[in-house]
């Protein structure tokens, strides 16, 4: 008696599936989209240098000079990958642009070129460009 009292109780508090349970009314509005949200991360590399171009003219030379120095500290033999990231396709040149001139900017400081490399990536979630400086 006890059990069947507590089923019916159990099943009283429950709603049976009908139709509606599967498949959403017609009238209901789909969500509204949102910000874009950060898509995988590509490099799983912690950057040592991240230069954000949000700004027109940002100051990075004094910085990005005092992570080389203590990069080069640790040996001569560093390989340095410049990477410009871009939120479209249409500001490609200019990311390549930037990662020359941050390219430039570590020669400077006495880093043969030929331990430098340029790549390019184009991720529509970031907010602006940007140049990261991975070493390897």
């Amino acid at each position: 008696m006890k059990r069947g009292l507590l089923a019916l109780l159990l099943l009283f508090g429950c709603a049976l599936p009908d139709q509606d349970t599967f498949q959403p009314s017609p009238e209901a509005e789909p969500p509204p989209p949102g910000p874009a949200q950060p898509g995988p991360r590509v490099d799983r590399r912690d950057p040592l240098v991240t230069i954000d171009f949000a700004s027109p003219d940002p100051r990075y030379r004094d910085p990005l000079r005092y992570a080389i120095r203590s990069a080069e500290s640790r040996g001569r033999s560093i390989q340095y990958d410049v990477v410009a990231v871009v939120p479209s396709t249409d500001q490609v040149a200019d990311g390549q642009r930037r990662a020359a001139d941050v390219m430039r900017a570590i020669a400077q400081d006495r880093v043969p070129m030929g331990r430098m490399h340029m790549g390019l990536r184009v991720e529509p979630w970031v907010s602006a460009p940007r140049v990261l400086v991975y070493v390897r």
